[in-house]
């Protein structure tokens, strides 16, 4: 009978074992993580609102749709394409697939492919002609069904211009483009080449949809959806709010209040209309957890140097002041572009030497004290570069003028403080700008990075820095929120600050009304309609979390934002004296982005506070929107 029970027992035991692995399976697949269930060939784990982007690609692409994934930058746009295209592949449908962007971002898209998608092959489609065609003809055969081995092939805008007639001989399933508002002009040529180009569907990346106008939204839906969007004039006659326009894309002249309040049903229109095809998620949407970021505009008066060139420049008598500064020679070099009254206004807002800079037969650059001594803007940033280092932060500077660049890199460098500096604008490639941004992210020693605005703001990701200096604005408030994004992305553990310098009373000031016009523009037609796609509980609870914040549009806001109605800031407190030594320690303290002080003062003598244009509260319920 024990043997018996013995040998009844052993099967059971061996039973039991087995169920109890079976058990651990099955609690290991109820355990999978979503990224898992979804993606199974990715090996990250993606955040929730990034794996709503996956869902939303995909829906639109079984409902034969292209789209717009806009989500605000820093969001992770790339591992959102990646993960699609990754689900795409584990359903057999092998390509081909082909990713354009700026030559910038395209040696990151090769890296990420391999990072959180090692299975997926890729190649980076670049290099001389002779380069190209011995990578077509060992990774991409024209003959044939396309294999598993067909690699994602990933490119710059300027390569797909010169090899459309390469291109153009695959039926490609996916065109991905990267930094997508770079088709905004229908009438260029990289658009003219593209529709020459074979595929079946389209997604474009952009942080930034809408840049400076209408039309140019109209040229990306054109590209996206060319039976729908097929006429320009048709698109303005359906959304005319744009009036009469001056050169930066504002109003020209007021607009009533009974046509703005027409206005406001055809931004209602165009919303419905862009619903189904355009993604924007903010970071205050998503990131909770992201530290907060707030930005000063501190504005500077012009010192006797400066007034004296402003004026000679209004006057016109600028050719006669660089005479005597030449020694009376000739015209002195680079006068030709003193045509440019407008461009030689902000040099001279910039700092004065960028006019008058080797006019002497000099062949160096002035001192640091003559540096700081001859511009107010730049007397400023010393001041604020010295809290900075005091207290151990790192900073990024931008400047729109690589000469600007320069004398800001030589005035560090004299004053030989310790820190070393790192430099990146449109000369340096992009294999000494990764080796600049890993110096800079992991060598305490390194504190200051200088970039110009236009090459510093796409496929950079330096978050051990934790302020920006944006030297001098872009006419594109985009640009230099791209600047920003930088530092402040994911990976960001500080709070930062972004100080924006200005020049009190001068040519600045129109620069930055037409930022905000622009701005304005876009939370409009973009921001306000809610294109989050919620569905369900979801979207109720974000109608009702919108409106307890003050979130909806009112009509009055559309009315004012449509009517063009903003302030010129002469003569404001911000404007009247340059800021006291007292107030910069103020503004300068953080405390108030971690809770652990009251919101400052959001003006003062020398500074005014900008709202926040990433979706986060700069000031805890004061002026939320």
């Amino acid at each position: 009978m024990d043997d018996l029970d013995g040998d009844d027992q052993q099967p059971k035991k061996k039973k039991q074992k087995k169920s109890s692995a079976a058990d651990a399976d099955n609690k290991a697949l109820g355990e999978q993580s979503e990224t898992k269930k979804l993606l199974p060939m990715m090996n990250v784990e993606m955040r929730d609102y990034q794996l709503k982007g996956v869902r939303w690609i995909i829906a639109l692409y079984q409902n034969g749709l292209n789209g717009i994934l806009a989500d605000q930058m820093g969001l992770g746009k790339t591992v959102q394409t990646i993960g699609f295209l990754s689900h795409l592949r584990q359903k057999g449908i092998l390509g081909p697939y082909l990713i354009i962007g700026p030559l910038s971002t395209t040696p990151n898209w090769v890296n990420e492919f391999k990072r959180f998608c090692p299975e997926f092959p890729v190649i980076l489609y670049h290099g001389t002609k002779q380069d190209r065609a011995e990578l077509r003809m060992k990774h991409m055969p024209t003959n044939g069904k396309i294999g598993a081995d067909f690699p994602v092939v990933v490119t710059s805008f300027e390569i797909v211009m010169a090899d459309r007639k390469f291109l153009q001989k695959y039926n490609w399933k996916y065109l991905v483009v990267d930094e997508g508002h770079r088709l905004k002009n229908f009438d260029c040529k990289l658009i003219r080449e593209l529709k020459c180009i074979p595929t079946a569907n389209k997604l474009l990346l952009t942080g930034t949809p809408l840049q400076n106008n209408l039309p140019e939204l109209w040229s990306l839906l054109h590209f996206l959806l060319p039976d729908v969007f097929t006429s320009l004039s048709q698109f303005q006659s359906w959304f005319d709010f744009d009036g009469k326009k001056d050169d930066n894309g504002g109003d020209g002249g007021q607009v009533d209040d009974a046509e703005a309040n027409k206005r406001v049903k055809v931004v209602e229109k165009l919303h419905g209309i862009l619903q189904p095809f355009l993604l924007r998620r903010l970071k205050g949407d998503v990131e909770t957890n992201l530290p907060r970021k707030k930005e000063i505009v501190l504005y500077a008066h012009m010192v006797e140097t400066q007034r004296a060139f402003n004026d000679a420049l209004v006057n016109k008598t600028i050719g006669e002041m660089l005479k005597n500064i030449s020694g009376g020679g000739s015209a002195p070099i680079g006068a030709t572009a003193l045509n440019n009254m407008l461009m030689q206004l902000r040099k001279n807002c910039n700092h004065p030497d960028l006019i008058s800079g080797g006019l002497d037969g000099s062949i160096m650059f002035p001192s640091a004290e003559e540096l700081v001594e001859q511009c107010g803007k730049f007397k400023l940033m010393d001041r604020v570069l010295t809290r900075l280092r005091e207290r151990g932060h790192k900073v990024l500077i931008f400047s729109q003028m690589t000469r600007m660049l320069d004398l800001i890199e030589s005035f560090l460098e004299q004053r030989n403080d310790g820190g070393k500096v790192c430099r990146i604008d449109g000369s340096v490639q992009w294999q000494e700008r990764k080796e600049q941004m890993d110096k800079f992210n992991s060598d305490p020693s390194y504190n200051v990075f200088l970039l110009s605005t236009r090459a510093g703001g796409l496929g950079i990701n330096l978050t051990a820095a934790d302020t920006v200096i944006i030297y001098d604005s872009d006419w594109n408030p985009h640009q230099d929120m791209q600047a920003m994004d930088r530092c402040h992305r994911i990976g960001q553990t500080k709070p930062v600050h972004v100080l924006r310098l200005a020049t009190a009373h001068s040519v600045e000031g129109k620069m930055l009304r037409s930022a905000n016009s622009k701005l304005a523009l876009e939370k409009l037609v973009i921001t306000k309609g809610n294109f989050r796609q919620e569905i369900g509980k979801e979207a109720e609870a974000a109608s009702k979390k919108n409106k307890a914040s003050g979130g909806g549009v009112s009509t009055d806001e559309l009315i004012a934002l449509l009517r063009g109605d903003v302030e010129d800031g002469e003569g404001s407190l911000a404007q009247s004296t340059d800021i006291s030594d007292e107030n910069l320690e103020m503004i300068m303290n953080r405390d108030d982005l971690i809770g652990k002080a009251p919101p400052n003062p959001p003006t003062g003598p020398g500074w005014e506070e900008v709202e926040d244009r990433s979706g986060m509260s700069i000031l805890g319920n004061v002026n939320k929107e």
